[in-house]
């Protein structure tokens, strides 16, 4: 297993190249719609990629954030100009209003949004203060769980044609966005991780005690929205399967979301009601994941997760089922595990391979640890969205 003080030693975090505006020829002038009534992965990626925009010498970046979460946090830290709109599902028209005050004499070249309301916000912001290019960045498949989120999908996905350009952050997702959106709109920019914060000063058995584990437990776990499509009914089989055969396991799960009861419903009538532990939303998840011998994802569908870039950085092993993005990144068997199906039988046999065989487990948090730094380190995909910027405003 990877020491991570060992490792961090090791670790030359890639400088973020700049593009200058003698180089890009231009001055170009952006503003990011944001969610920020949550914070998950998404928006972690956005906070990393302003964060990385921030510092580009040719660009002027703002954000308009719809909440006050988290998120606007982060983005006064790298000193990003950010209209906060307080409860923003409440009104949509007033949210259009008080964004079109704001970005009124603002000369706007470029509006990105990153989801379906923000898009179709973001459109309409374009259309009526005539912003020449609409960006918007597709960060997974819809989640329809209303009516009126079917609704907003539905504009949003009528309206996408009409974008500049479209950012999937996997290949997978973009496969699935052509079926009605030209290709030649859509580019893909991968997820990142930014390894000058994902890190833990805890030895993993201090990580282990500090939520009530014993040392010397098998702790898996994921850290998601407990919402339907991450699928922790089959993380919890996989975990029921597992204790029958490790008698010192320990099962964590952190996050929030409607699925919580249910879930912890489906512990009370299992053997792991006393092994479970339902952390809630935690803004210490790094030290988190350090507690884990083994990130476990059973999503039905997923973008490219930033647990999994986060748990690989940390160098923890990953099982997890090959759907969405993630089979880009794991390379089964070599960084990671993947299972094809969703049957907690296979799911088990993949996670007890590794549990069961240290000098597997450590050569999959090695190689994950590696494929996180020469891959997936925070700045490459600021320099890109950048170019794409660059691109729109010489059209």
């Amino acid at each position: 297993m990877i020491d991570q003080s060992t490792a961090s030693a090791r670790v030359e975090v890639p400088k973020l190249r700049k593009l200058t505006a003698s180089a890009a020829g231009k001055f170009i002038s952006v503003c990011h719609i944001v969610p920020a009534d949550m914070w998950a992965g998404a928006e972690a990626q956005i906070a990393i990629l302003l964060g990385g925009l921030s510092r580009q010498s040719n660009l002027s970046i703002c954000a308009i954030a719809l909440g006050d979460g988290r998120v606007v946090a982060e983005l006064q830290d790298c000193g990003i100009e950010t209209k906060v709109i307080h409860q923003p599902h409440r009104r949509f028209w007033g949210c259009f209003r008080e964004a079109a005050e704001f970005l009124w004499n603002r000369k706007i070249q470029i509006l990105h949004s990153h989801k379906s309301k923000d898009n179709v916000l973001a459109l309409l912001l374009a259309k009526c203060l005539r912003i020449p290019h609409n960006v918007r960045t597709v960060h997974g498949l819809p989640e329809p769980a209303t009516l009126k989120d079917r609704l907003v999908y539905a504009a949003d996905r009528r309206t996408a044609p009409l974008a500049s350009r479209l950012i999937s952050v996997s290949s997978d997702l973009r496969s699935s966005l052509t079926q009605y959106i030209p290709s030649s709109k859509i580019d893909v920019i991968r997820n990142t991780v930014d390894l000058r914060q994902v890190k833990s000063s805890l030895r993993k058995a201090d990580a282990k005690r500090r939520l009530g584990i014993s040392p010397d437990a098998f702790v898996i776990g994921t850290a998601a929205r407990l919402v339907p499509v991450k699928r922790l009914d089959i993380f919890l089989a996989v975990a029921e399967l597992i204790s029958k055969q490790v008698s010192n396991l320990a099962v964590v799960i952190a996050g929030e979301g409607g699925e919580r009861d249910r879930l912890q419903a489906q512990v009370s009538r299992t053997s792991l009601e006393q092994q479970a532990h339902f952390l809630g939303h935690r803004d210490d998840i790094y030290d988190i994941l350090r507690a884990m011998d083994l990130l476990l994802i059973t999503s039905d569908h997923e973008g490219l997760p930033t647990v999994l870039l986060e748990a690989m950085a940390l160098g923890i092993p990953v099982v997890s089922r090959s759907v969405g993005g993630i089979p880009e990144v794991i390379d089964d068997g070599v960084n990671g595990i993947l299972v094809e199906s969703n049957s907690p039988d296979e799911i088990a046999e993949a996670s007890l391979r590794i549990l069961s065989d240290a000098s597997l487990h450590a050569d999959l948090a090695l190689a994950g640890w590696q494929t996180v730094i020469k891959g997936y380190s925070a700045g490459a995909s600021a320099v890109e969205m950048t170019r794409i910027y660059q691109s729109l405003s010489q059209e």
